[in-house]
């Protein structure tokens, strides 16, 4: 097997918008710089790669502009191609959307396109004799499942302090799981999983930040120096928040991280990727609907951008379906299955028991701009989450999640063969 890892500084001008807050949030300072980080293996002639990148949201256009540069510079097809990003809510100012206050930088977005595409070139380029090994760790009490159920039945997001509450609507990911490569025993790099938003700066914040992936990344470079580089995959986190500051969530999860690569074991050869779309059912808001949905939405916090993202949603929506694409890449006995969107944590649960994969990583937010994808049980009549209000960020019916579950789930099997 070889593998190579490289990272490119995608960090942007001040004033950009950073995405993520439905409202203009421009970068006056810079606390972590933002990167564009990629892992290229190869095994037997087949190859597996996977950017990530320090933004919240993938741009509509990142995937295709991604793969053909890549495909341009060095022959590997789209199929194998994973375009990753981290979810940071203070990243690179990709989205624009002036309907809910972003926008993009667009002088720099077709520079941070091809520093993506360049990340996955140069490591492509650096290609040598590497080992996988893989540990699996756990991190607990540092992220929980923000939407709850009442006493009364209804269901809330971030009810934290409601004092009403009667328990989370769905669980919680606490497992780290880590692929690490060493060349003559050395850790050159890993992939570390973890489920939780990246959005743990808090608003003294102003400025650029990876979050708590940058931390992660700054203390492994401590331990195994300067030239490691970790790429950091998000778990399935739509409904999954946190309760710590971001600098310590970092140091907690390297620690861990530390630990379990220490303990790691052979992850054997063989690479194997493929990749398809999924083709979903858009909702779609009739005048009664509509009409009900503002008139609850007027006695509630936050509805007037409830209202707002709805009315814009039904002014531009002419689709009644959209295709989304899937991915499972399989390096020696570790099966990552990549899902688009924010998909809500059950789902990843779920897969997890369902694999017959000796390892496994489950991520999001990669290759398709897919917003909320929450559970069934989250749309019921009592639910009031945001996640499932009507918008661009939340436009698929309920059993979107199954359906990409299954087709992830039929992929992965297929690999087992190759």
């Amino acid at each position: 097997m070889r593998a190579a890892f490289y990272e490119c500084d995608i960090t942007p001008p001040l004033g950009g918008h950073m995405p993520g807050y439905y409202r203009p949030n421009p970068a006056m300072d810079v606390f972590e710089r933002l990167y564009a980080k990629a892992l290229v293996v190869e095994d037997g002639g087949n190859y597996a790669a996977i950017v990530a990148l320090d933004t919240c949201e993938v741009h509509p256009d990142l995937h295709d502009a991604v793969t053909e540069r890549v495909r341009e510079y060095t022959g590997l097809p789209a199929e194998c191609i994973c375009v990753h990003v981290v979810h940071t809510h203070k990243g690179a100012p990709t989205e624009h959307r002036p309907e809910v206050g972003q926008y993009a930088d667009h002088a720099y977005l077709d520079v941070f396109m091809r520093l993506a595409a360049d990340a996955i070139i140069l490591a492509y380029r650096r290609l040598d004799t590497a080992e996988a090994m893989f540990g699996q760790g756990s991190v607990e009490g540092i992220s929980f499942n923000r939407n709850y159920v009442r006493q009364d039945g209804t269901i809330v997001s971030f009810g934290v302090g409601d004092g009403k509450l009667d328990h989370m609507l769905a669980g919680v990911d606490t497992e780290l799981p880590v692929l690490t490569f060493a060349r003559n025993g050395k850790p050159i790099g890993a992939l570390i999983c973890f489920a939780c938003h990246q959005d743990c700066t808090g608003v003294e914040v102003n400025g650029y930040s990876g979050d708590f992936s940058s931390i992660l990344s700054k203390e492994l470079k401590r331990v195994y120096g300067e030239d490691f580089v970790s790429l950091f995959l998000i778990g399935t986190a739509g409904d999954k928040c946190k309760p710590f500051h971001y600098r310590e969530m970092g140091k907690l999860l390297a620690r861990e991280a530390v630990r379990v690569i220490a303990e790691s074991k052979p992850a054997g050869g063989g690479v194997a990727v493929v990749k398809e779309k999924v083709r979903l059912q858009k909702r779609l808001a009739d005048i009664d609907y509509t009409k009900r949905q503002i008139a609850k939405w007027l006695q509630n916090d936050g509805g007037m951008m409830r209202i707002r993202n709805l009315v814009y949603y039904n002014a531009t929506n002419r689709e009644e379906f959209e295709e989304l694409w899937v991915q499972a890449i399989r390096i020696g006995n570790t099966c990552i299955y990549v899902f688009p969107g924010e998909i809500y944590v059950n789902f990843g649960l779920k897969l997890k028991s369902l694999s017959t994969y000796q390892n496994k990583m489950v991520i999001e937010n990669s290759n398709s701009f897919g917003g909320y994808i929450p559970t069934p049980e989250a749309f019921v009549p009592e639910s009031d989450l945001y996640e499932i209000s009507l918008c661009e960020g939340s436009r698929f019916v309920p059993e979107s999640g199954d359906l990409l579950l299954q087709a992830l789930l039929k992929l992965a099997e297929g690999l087992s063969q190759l």
